[in-house]
């Protein structure tokens, strides 16, 4: 395959496919792009907003055909681009958990699969640090994306957005480490520089994820980390974009209806529409509020 790393600048070429690991240094996230070297379809895993144009550059370079950009969980460090990338790539679709919350073109459940050309990507759902995170694993079990369930020698936090130690520890220990020993393991992030373990080093050597299952809640229920920086804003967003995806305004005027959904927030969008009834106009002045105190989210939606 390809493996082209912003940190590891290493490419290397055979037969499985293309894979491209990419690095943002402010929330130490991981994004993997995966693609078919005949066909050019590709994947896109857990892409954030302030890297996309860096994404769609190497896309474009690679001349790759992105079908999906799916994120394997609600994240509460950084804002994901899905949004914003599908506005600027025609015909790419969004993929998220089907218990994350958010919305998306593809809501993924158990055995679920992403194709891209002669590969694909099998879900395995993995609650604990969210409700909605799952692992995704390729077709030959060489590779998982783990999201932020198993790291490299750690594990994501339970603390916050539904998490529960138990959940965690049984969703790692029956979907993850039952994959073969030699499965390379990709996570989410890494705040050491690491970039790649496998499922044998991590069933050996992880150290919470070795403990028993008392031990392990008991570690993760006593770790007193500060909350992410910008978990106030994913909430806040999550909220707009549920609420917009649910909300359709309708304005007849001679027999013609105009029918707005809110996949789009833009004020501009919103002046389109005149004549609605009070609750609708409170409706709109509510969303431009949110949007005007959200300023640096409001080019897109979660999942989208």
């Amino acid at each position: 395959h390809c493996c082209v790393g912003l940190r590891v600048r290493a490419r290397v070429m055979t037969a499985r496919g293309c894979r491209s690991c990419l690095f943002e240094s402010e929330s130490s996230t991981y994004t993997y792009l995966l693609a078919d070297p005949e066909t050019k379809e590709a994947v896109l895993i857990d892409p954030v907003l302030e890297t996309i144009d860096r994404d769609l550059k190497l896309i474009h370079e690679l001349g790759l055909n992105l079908k999906v950009a799916v994120n394997t969980h609600c994240h509460a460090d950084h804002i994901t681009s899905t949004g914003l990338m599908k506005k600027r790539l025609l015909g790419l679709k969004s993929a998220i958990s089907k218990f994350s919350g958010a919305s998306a073109d593809i809501l993924l459940l158990e055995g679920d699969k992403i194709n891209f050309g002669k590969h694909y990507l099998t879900v395995r759902e993995t609650p604990g640090h969210t409700d909605g995170c799952m692992t995704l694993v390729l077709g030959d079990q060489s590779m998982a994306f783990t999201g932020d369930a198993l790291l490299i020698r750690g594990c994501g936090r339970t603390d916050f957005q539904q998490g529960c130690p138990k959940k965690l520890f049984d969703s790692v220990h029956q979907k993850i480490f039952t994959l073969p020993d030699r499965c390379l393991v990709y996570p989410a992030h890494d705040y050491l520089g690491q970039t790649v373990s496998t499922v044998g080093e991590e069933r050996k050597f992880n150290p919470r994820l070795t403990k028993s299952l008392e031990e392990f809640v008991n570690i993760m229920n006593n770790l007193n980390l500060p909350k992410p920086k910008k978990i106030g804003i994913k909430k806040k967003h999550l909220i707009l974009s549920n609420f917009m995806s649910r909300s359709v305004y309708q304005h007849n005027s001679n027999s013609l209806a105009k029918t707005f959904q809110g996949c789009d927030t833009s004020l501009h969008r919103l002046t389109r529409f005149v004549c609605l009834l009070p609750l609708q106009i409170f409706q709109c002045l509510l969303i431009w509020f949110v949007e005007y105190m959200m300023f640096e989210c409001r080019t897109h939606k979660e999942g989208f």
